[in-house]
């Protein structure tokens, strides 16, 4: 807890003039029959306000004590932060022709808000519809009277192939989250649509996007703001374009990425794509019958069809280190859009040839990273470069300061600063950035104007600008002092790494578990333990208990966590972060129930218990924190939770399932599910039953050991859904 701050001197008007009244009448007795209109009383308000002026300026010095300690810390002041958001800015829908680029640094408007773009775009007419192969599972199609059988028949597949049902989904960028968390092949299908006026011109229009630049603005479901931006780690995003084979089939080539602002989807940001010159290579993938649209690796059908005979081109976006990727928005044409105004070419001032000048820019707020600041000499532009401090510089060094938030410019004293302009010399800023705080933080839809802009520009805001924060006060950086000195924002006990990977901004962590000495090989049996130096991490994302739905870490998550943990491990720590290794369980039992009338309800809930019981996060374990590493599972203790469940009367029988390189192999009655230090189970199916027989494998999950199991081949198929 902060030790309070006292004043120096905590006395105010009215206690100086009684003070001073009091010291009258023992002084000066005679003047305590003085009528309060007397000139006295007027020098004593006069002397007991001179005194409280000096008693504020004296409890000013704790102030500035603070202020010098921040400076010695090199503690600056934050200066205001700008915020980000991205724009569309689409082609006019009547011209086959692609208008001109629009230029890096072009200026928006909205109302009396002044905005910069960042990176040049190229407009074009196309717009977008993101969509999905969303799964169904075997309870969605028995609702639709539809057996796996029935869709093998009515595709024709093959002996061996065995379908897949979806259904495609439209997802609104803008407007819901685009999530594919239900995807059947964790990928977004992007169709860039032509305009209903250039529906006759859709080959024109495929041969004027030949070789062009596309940019794709993007946005994070989970947008971070402020420093957590900087510890984020690249995400590798795969972006294909959908063509066809020489048999007619689906195949996806890989786009060349020219840039990313958003790393991978981890911000707002723009990711511009190079399409192929030869545009014999898009596809529009309209099927006569609507019933093939989707199968196999083919993209999936638009509702609308008359939409989809106008498709340009497909694209795909796939996260091979996050399947489950969430974004917020997705749209063509989109650009970088800063809550900033930009001057250029702007002469501030001439020098006069004395030392330590100062030249005061016409903005404050100035985005010190920005400001190109020249000085003439010899009829010529001499580029000259900000410091952070100017002493120390040589004499005829060609540089200076900037305070940023007031827009001042200092100079040195040709002397041991830096050197100065010279007299007549005239000072000119090449460009700067200014402005930024809150009031940048603009909703959708309030960006309308283009400064300048060609009239065939169309300009679109359906994505928020966010991230604006209001420069730093003193009162807010003395707060930081105490963090700056005493926080343990590095990683020494175990403790500390449990506690700073749960609370990384970076990737989302529910558990993590720390083995000491814990050194891993190039395969299991290479590990090693009790080595010293070595910290191993055992991570779990997020996750709600489901059967088949096992919180698993991917490799992106790993890096994340690695590179965010890295840099505050103390120097020979040997660092690894590792996700545990899961071993397939499943469970059959058999029961017998207090009531026949709620059989289904019970069975379930049984179902649940079991799940929720070896779930490897909170609630599941003895202890609800998740089910420890290395625990082994035994069936009494299993059987004591499905006891508990409310209308269970007696559990009959129990059997567990380990799955082995041979298949399913059903333990005995004394075995038990044992696990080593980096092991947990991993349950893939639970069959409850009512009855005193013998519990057997959960249905759905493959063959029990030494039962032969048919290899076979999923094809996706869509299920079109009977309308009237």
């Amino acid at each position: 807890m902060p030790l309070p701050v006292p004043n120096l001197d905590d006395r105010r008007f009215d206690d100086l003039v009684a003070e001073a009244k009091a010291r009258l009448a023992v002084h000066l007795p005679e003047l305590t029959q003085i009528a309060p209109g007397d000139p006295v009383h007027s020098f004593i308000d006069l002397f007991a306000w001179l005194t409280e002026t000096i008693l504020y300026r004296a409890n000013l010095i704790p102030e500035r004590q603070r202020r010098v300690f921040l400076n010695l810390l090199q503690i600056p002041l934050r200066p205001a932060r700008a915020a980000r958001g991205l724009v569309c800015v689409d082609a006019s829908p009547t011209s086959v022709l692609l208008p001109q680029l629009l230029p890096d640094g072009s200026q928006l408007k909205a109302g009396k808000h002044a905005l910069t773009t960042v990176g040049v775009l190229q407009p074009t007419c196309l717009s977008l519809q993101v969509l999905v192969k969303q799964k169904l599972a075997s309870s969605d199609l028995t609702a639709l009277g539809i057996s796996l059988q029935d869709l093998a028949d009515q595709f024709g597949l093959r002996k061996g192939e065995t379908p897949t049902p979806f259904q495609p989904r439209r997802l609104v960028p803008g407007s819901e989250l685009l999530d594919l968390e239900d995807s059947l092949d964790s990928a977004f299908y992007l169709a860039c649509i032509a305009p209903k006026q250039l529906e006759k011109q859709l080959m024109l229009v495929r041969q004027n996007l030949a070789g062009v630049i596309l940019n794709v603005a993007i946005a994070p479901a989970d947008n971070l703001t402020g420093e957590a931006v900087n510890e984020l780690n690249p995400r590798k995003l795969v972006w294909e374009l959908a063509s066809t084979g020489e048999a007619g089939e689906a195949i996806y080539l890989p786009l060349d990425v020219l840039a990313d602002s958003s790393g991978g989807g981890r911000q707002s940001g723009v990711v511009r794509l190079r399409l192929p010159k030869n545009h014999g290579l898009f596809h529009s993938f309209a099927q006569t019958d609507p019933m093939f649209s989707g199968v196999g690796e083919q993209p999936p059908e638009l509702a609308d069809r008359v939409e989809a005979s106008r498709v340009a081109l497909w694209l795909r976006l796939r996260c091979p280190e996050h399947p489950k990727l969430r974004l917020g928005y997705l749209g063509l044409n989109g650009v970088d859009v800063l809550a900033q105004g930009l001057k250029q070419d702007l002469i501030v001032g001439l020098g006069n040839g004395q030392p330590d000048q100062v030249i005061a820019l016409p903005d404050r707020q100035i985005e010190a990273a920005t400001l190109q600041l020249d000085v003439e000499e010899n009829g010529a532009w001499v580029r000259w470069q900000r410091v952070d401090f100017l002493a120390g510089q040589a004499a005829d060094a060609n540089v200076y300061t900037l305070d940023a938030q007031s827009g001042y410019v200092y100079f040195g004293d040709g002397v041991s600063a830096g050197r100065r302009p010279p007299s007549g010399a005239r000072v000119r800023i090449a460009a700067y950035l200014f402005g930024g705080g809150r009031d940048g933080n603009l909703a959708a839809g309030l960006i309308k104007e283009i400064v300048n802009g060609s009239p065939r520009h169309k300009l679109r805001h359906e994505w928020p600008l966010t991230g604006g924060l209001d420069a730093e006060s003193v009162e807010q950086a003395e707060k930081r002092i105490p963090q700056f000195l005493t926080h343990r924002n590095r990683a020494v006990t175990q403790t500390d790494f449990k506690r700073i990977a749960e609370a990384n901004p970076v990737n989302p962590v529910a558990r993590a578990e720390v083995k000491v000495g814990f050194l891993p090989g190039a395969n299991i049996a290479a590990a090693r333990e009790g080595v010293p130096g070595v910290v191993s991490l055992f991570v779990l994302p997020p996750g709600a208990p489901a059967l088949g739905h096992t919180p698993k870490p991917t490799q992106g998550l790993l890096k994340d966590l690695f590179g965010y943990l890295l840099n505050r491990v103390l120097i020979g720590t040997e660092l690894y972060v590792l996700s545990p290794e899961f071993i397939p369980v499943a469970i059959g039992v058999t029961v017998q129930l207090r009531d026949a009338e709620t059989e289904q309800q019970t069975l379930q809930d049984v179902q649940y218990a079991l799940v929720d019981y070896l779930w490897p996060l909170a609630p599941g374990g003895a202890r609800a924190t998740g089910w420890p590493l290395g625990t082994p599972v035994r069936a009494n203790e299993l059987i004591t939770q499905v006891a508990r469940v409310d209308g269970v009367l007696a559990v009959n029988r129990l059997a567990l399932f380990v799955k082995g390189a041979k298949g399913w192999r059903r333990l005995g009655e004394s075995e038990e599910v044992s696990l080593k230090s980096y092991q947990l189970p991993e349950l893939f199916g639970v069959r409850v039953e009512s009855g005193s027989g013998n519990p057997g494998l959960p249905g759905g999950i493959g063959a029990q050991e030494g039962q032969p199991s048919a290899e076979s081949r999923a094809v996706p198929v869509p299920v079109i859904p009977d309308l009237c």
